[in-house]
């Protein structure tokens, strides 16, 4: 779970693979989640067809998870998806997206059952999905500065806004729309909830059919 003595200064959040910044334009983004790593395994296998024993004609089959705990135990959500072989590189990343963000909130929601709720408050945290999906544009992209876009501030400008609006764990958030919280010098009194900055809405997720579909 996210603290408060993870926060880092916004200066140092391009180079950094950890930490919890606070930034203008995307909210609270934890730089783990925002690591694109992760995603990095799902897109090349949906960019470079990789069939994991699928067997359907036209199609490939390919398996994302996402996990947590440590080198002993790791816990986790795992999916599996039949995806039509040759379409066009836009609909590979609609569709990578559209699978992400699936895997993603089931992994969230699994976080808050009432086992892992008993030791954590980190289920749907204020900047979980929102960092993902930094995240995801990083490992589509990995030349754009991405961080830079979202604005990072001071680590004491983060410090304060964590004790004024309450930890990330208490605000929850089940979509990727973040809370922009009011900056210490600013005149603006209210939290508001403000899409993404542009750069981050450039692919579109796509609804199973066709194009692919999970296998259950």
């Amino acid at each position: 779970m996210t603290k408060r003595s993870d926060i880092i200064d916004g200066s140092s959040a391009n180079a950094a693979k950890y930490g919890l910044i606070y930034t203008k334009k995307c909210g609270w983004v934890d730089l783990g989640h925002a690591n694109p790593a992760g995603a990095e395994d799902l897109w090349n296998k949906v960019k470079s067809e990789v069939n994991e024993n699928g067997t359907k004609s036209g199609y490939y089959r390919i398996s994302y998870s996402q996990k947590m705990g440590n080198k002993h135990l790791k816990v986790g959500v795992r999916k599996v998806y039949d995806i039509k072989k040759g379409n066009s590189l836009a609909n590979k990343k609609s569709i990578a997206l559209t699978i992400f963000l699936d895997v993603s909130k089931e992994f969230e929601t699994m976080q808050g059952n009432w086992l892992f709720s008993k030791f954590t408050n980190s289920s749907f945290s204020a900047e979980d999905l929102v960092s993902n999906l930094i995240g995801f544009y990083r490992a589509i992209e990995p030349n754009k500065e991405y961080i830079s876009i979202c604005e990072p501030v001071s680590k004491n400008i983060a410090l304060a806004i964590w004790d004024k609006y309450g930890a990330v764990g208490d605000n929850k958030n089940t979509t990727t729309i973040p809370y922009i919280y009011p900056l210490p010098d600013s005149s603006r009194a209210k939290t508001l909830r403000t899409p993404l900055p542009l750069a981050f809405n450039s692919i579109t997720p796509v609804k199973q059919g066709v194009l692919f579909s999970e296998v259950k």
